[in-house]
């Protein structure tokens, strides 16, 4: 079978017979990259074999996701979480994901036109992967929902043309998915900084009764694919490449903001699949950074009047806090803020009056006030 981007046959493989052969080594997914050895030594061939699996698992649904099992139930999925149950899974559903163009071709009737699910009609489960209502058997296991990772409960609609995602929380108040609406009000506040997925708010049924969630556009298209952080880096690695130094050197200012702002919102959960970057289907090259998104962790401590200031930052996997981190890359922003419309946003927020005053301390111990 291939690995395909798009229309593009780029890699071949047969895990039984432990063949793997690329063909387009500048198109490959960046975890792939590099990463294929071109010997034909036993070592280098069950070290090739052991990284397509491992790819082809990462792609899939974790079960300790939010409503998972059901998820799993209701396409008849094993509900093993082992590499080889994720890597059949994969297969099955040929790997389509909303993120990125790769796709699984097992023979020639399969088309990206046939399966590509940003531009085709989806199944609409989100009662089930959202709400956690009982599974009914589906039989198209095409679908967004086994390749969305992330660990809170969420489900993929089409609201009139476009694809929105739909996320929510079991804390007490969904307190969670108020606080990323809120952070994305407060985001922007800012500007001549990365560029941020907008969140709006509703009230939807779920299992656990009605619930507050998150809404936000889809922000992949056809023209490029979202490559999730830690693949660059370990690419970068594998390249003795400085990841850090070549993100600054290459985008500046947008990139140094990633930090800073996650400070003054207090995210603790820009881990390494939580930013990335956007690559070129046609070129395999990435051009621009990844608009942030996912900030259901932020401005959490600060509603639990907690100070997480000295959190660990997992945006590099370093023993850095959040606070030290912002304080090293500020000198590479050129971060506005705009206090009038931070004024507004409170006004419209007055429950979280305290949350406002914390994120305006740290804006001024940065020194962007």
């Amino acid at each position: 079978m291939f690995l395909m981007l798009k229309n593009v046959k780029i890699l071949y493989f047969d895990l039984l017979d432990f063949i793997v052969e690329v063909i387009r080594e500048d198109l490959l997914p960046f975890y792939l990259r590099s990463n294929i050895k071109k010997s034909s030594g036993m070592k280098d061939i069950l070290h090739n074999v052991q990284t397509i699996k491992s790819y082809l698992s990462s792609r899939m649904l974790s079960l300790s996701r939010d409503n998972a099992k059901q998820i799993y139930a209701a396409f008849q999925i094993p509900q093993v979480d082992s590499t080889e149950n994720r890597v059949n899974v994969c297969i099955k559903c040929k790997g389509v994901s909303i993120q990125d163009s790769y796709w699984i071709q097992e023979d020639d009737e399969d088309e990206w036109s046939k399966i590509n699910i940003r531009q085709n009609t989806l199944k609409d489960i989100i009662d089930l992967s959202l709400g956690g209502f009982s599974p009914t058997i589906t039989t198209s296991i095409i679908c967004p929902e086994l390749t969305t990772k992330g660990l809170f409960r969420k489900g993929w609609v089409y609201l009139g043309d476009s694809l929105y995602l739909l996320k929510s929380d079991k804390t007490n108040g969904c307190v969670n998915t108020k606080m990323e609406v809120l952070s994305s009000e407060i985001l922007e506040c800012f500007s001549d900084t990365i560029e941020h997925v907008t969140y709006v708010s509703d009230i939807k049924n779920t299992m656990d009764g009605v619930a507050h969630v998150s809404i936000c556009k889809n922000f992949v298209g056809e023209e490029y694919s979202f490559v999730e952080a830690w693949e660059v880096m370990d690419y970068c690695r594998r390249l003795n490449i400085d990841f850090r130094k070549k993100c600054i050197e290459e985008w500046g200012a947008k990139f140094a903001s990633i930090p800073v702002l996650d400070y003054i919102i207090i995210n603790t959960d820009r881990h390494t699949q939580n930013y990335g970057f956007m690559m070129n289907n046609d070129t395999g090259k990435i051009e621009h950074l990844a608009p942030l998104f996912d900030f259901n962790c932020a401005l959490v401590a600060d509603y639990f009047k907690n100070d997480a200031r000295d959190t660990l930052s997992q945006m590099f996997n370093t023993k850095e806090t959040l606070r030290e981190l912002a304080f090293q890359y500020q000198k590479y922003t050129n971060i506005k803020f705009d206090e009038h419309k931070f004024i507004k946003v409170l006004k419209g927020n007055e429950e979280y009056r305290y949350i406002f005053e914390q994120v305006y301390g740290r804006i001024q111990e940065l020194g962007i006030v």
